[in-house]
């Protein structure tokens, strides 16, 4: 049986963000997933995006997210040219997003030679094709519950259950994750559907006491 894990998930607009998630959830939750967004990719940006240097100052994360298993989920156009800097934080994750890049080979290489594990995170408007050549080469695969990449708060996409479905029918051991609206309402459903790695956002992240909040949500799924 596939474990099931719950990741707090954030597209930070500042390091004091990530610094006050991290401070919240030390000791509580084994895992944190940052979302760089460069607002080329989607016309949104994160940190460290929102500074003038942007992956100049990514370094500056790490003495607060060095107690996490750390995932990085990469929000931007070519994430092939920021690898490195992202490797030297030594992620346990790196995710990225089918349609945003041509280089996928130099990807899996780059995984393998940093020794991380790497998934693709696919929209709901994206082709799932993409797996019949590189299924082997990937260790999870990460479906988005939300239209549009990048931003919190937005509502459920009902087409990520028949997509999970169908991944897990075609794909049994599979790890399936899902970023994007992920809540209350919607992790019993995506649980049901097949998904086994839920990556709550602001129902984390936004709420007053988030080692609470994480609490309540994975008492959900386990």
């Amino acid at each position: 049986m596939l474990p099931i894990t719950v990741v707090p998930s954030l597209p930070a607009a500042s390091l004091r963000e990530i610094k006050h998630l991290c401070k919240s959830l030390k000791g509580i939750a084994r895992e944190v997933q940052i979302d760089i967004v460069d607002g080329v990719y989607v016309p949104h940006t994160s940190w460290p995006f929102t500074e003038r240097k942007g992956m100049g100052v990514f370094s500056k994360m790490q003495k607060y997210t060095q107690d996490f298993m750390l995932e990085v989920d990469c929000m931007v156009q070519k994430p092939e040219q920021y690898l490195d800097t992202i490797a030297a934080l030594n992620p346990k994750r790196v995710c990225i997003h089918v349609g945003s890049t041509d280089a996928y080979r130099v990807i899996i290489e780059h995984a393998y030679t940093h020794g991380y594990h790497l998934g693709f995170a696919f929209t709901n408007d994206t082709p799932l094709d993409v797996l019949d050549e590189y299924f082997d080469d990937v260790s999870y695969v990460q479906l988005m519950g939300i239209k549009e990449v990048g931003q919190q708060g937005q509502p459920f996409d009902e087409r990520t259950l028949t997509r999970a479905c169908a991944l897990r029918t075609r794909f049994p051991e599979l790890e399936i994750a899902v970023d994007g609206s992920v809540n209350a309402t919607t992790m019993p459903r995506l649980y049901a559907a097949g998904v086994n790695r839920f990556a709550p956002g602001s129902a984390i992240a936004k709420q007053n006491d988030p080692a609470i909040a994480y609490k309540q949500l994975l008492s959900l799924v386990t």
